[in-house]
């Protein structure tokens, strides 16, 4: 996972990696469990890489345990 400084850097990478025909496994969506907005794309070596931006940052003083019933509120349409 890498996390990127801005929702503009993640739109932006997005497309530069489709116009360099970099493979893209799951396309731009937002996961349930840490709001992070994010797509994966594969390496070279064939690993998926998450690259993403806007994750909550957990307090442990105040965190309680949730149950999600889906990986993403939206997108992240693929497969790995």
């Amino acid at each position: 996972m890498l996390q990127a400084n801005s929702l503009d850097d993640v739109g932006s990478t997005y497309y530069l990696c489709q116009a360099q025909h970099v493979p893209i496994v799951m396309n731009l969506g937002k996961h349930t469990n840490d709001h992070m907005v994010s797509f994966y794309l594969k390496t070279p070596s064939g690993f998926a890489v998450e690259y993403g931006w806007g994750a909550r940052e957990v307090d442990d003083a105040t965190w309680q345990v949730q149950v999600h019933s889906a990986g993403s509120m939206w997108g992240h349409q693929g497969q790995l």
